[in-house]
């Protein structure tokens, strides 16, 4: 989400030098924008005019997706495309109420080198928020601290998947060692570590090199496994690349034991007292427009296909593959309450038992790194959730 998808990262071109700016082109022709739910805060409890910066910026890990809906869901009518920044602009709203303020969504991805959130909020301080992985967070906290102020996946949605007509018998990722199965993974993460640390992995299975998707899977038969998303791949090796065509089995990575926060809305540590009257209002207006998102993600979804286009990058995106994105994170619980009622909050205990796996199985120094350094559900409203 930062999001992995290889075949279309290797038709990702870098930024287009010769972009142009689309003023007042909506997915709705600038009429409507992408909002379409209505949250239950009126007048004051809206306006974030003189609360909050003129335009507040957030920066993704990744191109236009689904995975990024809820950010989307904020941006109201009359947003202007600017293709060669990649980055829409527009009213920032609460439901159908105009809060006062501009909301700037940048995409991540080659636009910005692949470089990590958290080190683009410290080089443009004009980004107010952004996505980062807490396993990030902790190791760049000395450098670059950043806070989690909204979860907004409950749990990753990174997974290994596997050909379920080869390997009948393999229910979940453990069940792959046991019939000696090797598994592309890409690039090394922390997982991994976890992933050896707890048996469920031997490193002799571990394939590292940066095989092309789908090409490398597709020509191994379905004899070897594969790291990738669970709101990505599973569609399009089934629907969009007809050399599979069938489906794929997968485990979350987070149903293993792994308990991290993928995709959590940071800011600046700093910015957690200093932007505290603007974070009080703002993050209920997120949580909501998560909501209101998977209420109807008709409209936003438009918006998403409509830059795809625009920036021009490479990146492929279909309607159907943002469709299937919408189903799978509410299908496996990537977006969900919880364990309890409310959307966005962080599970300090969960927090806590990230940090000292963290601590065991890697060598990331994360000594003196405390829960209130990485997370904080102060701004969180505890009301606002998905229905049940």
């Amino acid at each position: 989400m930062g999001v992995i998808l290889s075949l279309l990262l290797l038709l990702t071109a870098c930024s287009d030098d010769g972009g142009e700016t689309d003023e007042g082109q909506g997915a709705t022709g600038g009429s409507t924008g992408a909002t379409g739910g209505v949250t239950g805060a009126t007048g004051d409890a809206v306006s974030l005019s003189g609360v909050c910066p003129e335009t507040v910026a957030i920066q993704l890990d990744w191109e236009p997706e689904s995975e990024h809906g809820g950010i989307y869901q904020l941006v109201g009518p009359g947003y202007e495309i600017d293709t060669e920044r990649k980055v829409v602009r527009g009213p920032l709203m609460a439901g159908d109420q105009d809060t006062g303020v501009d909301v700037e969504v940048r995409i991540g991805g080659a636009a910005v080198g692949f470089q990590p959130v958290q080190a683009l909020m410290y080089q443009d301080t004009d980004i107010f928020l952004g996505f980062a992985r807490l396993t990030e967070a902790m190791a760049s906290n000395a450098d670059l601290p950043v806070i989690g102020v909204m979860a907004y996946f409950e749990k990753s949605p990174f997974a290994i998947y596997w050909d379920p007509q080869t390997y009948p018998d393999v229910d979940e990722i453990a069940d792959l060692k046991d019939q000696g199965v090797t598994v592309y993974l890409g690039r090394p993460d922390v997982f991994q570590d976890y992933f050896l640390a707890e048996g469920i992995m031997d490193e002799s299975q571990m394939d590292l090199a940066d095989h092309p998707k789908p090409a490398a899977f597709v020509g191994q038969g379905g004899s070897v496994a594969e790291a990738g998303f669970a709101t990505a791949e599973p569609y399009l090796y089934e629907v969009e690349v007809p050399e599979w065509g069938r489906p794929v089995e997968l485990q979350l990575i987070h149903d293993t034991g792994f308990p991290e926060y993928f995709q959590a809305i940071v800011a600046r540590a700093a910015d957690i007292d200093g932007e505290a009257d603007c974070l009080e209002r703002l993050v209920p207006i997120m949580q909501q427009a998560l909501v209101d998102y998977f209420a109807d993600p008709g409209p936003a979804n438009a918006l998403i296909l409509e830059l795809v286009e625009a920036y021009d990058t490479g990146w492929v995106y279909t309607e159907g593959a943002a469709d299937f994105a919408v189903e799978q994170q509410l299908a496996l619980g990537i977006v969900s309450n919880g364990d309890n009622a409310t959307l966005g909050d962080f599970d300090e205990a969960r927090v806590a038992d990230l940090l000292a796996i963290i601590d065991r199985v890697t060598d990331i120094d994360v000594g003196g790194i405390a829960v209130e350094d990485l997370v904080t559900n102060g701004f969180i409203d505890p009301s606002i959730g998905l229905p049940s």
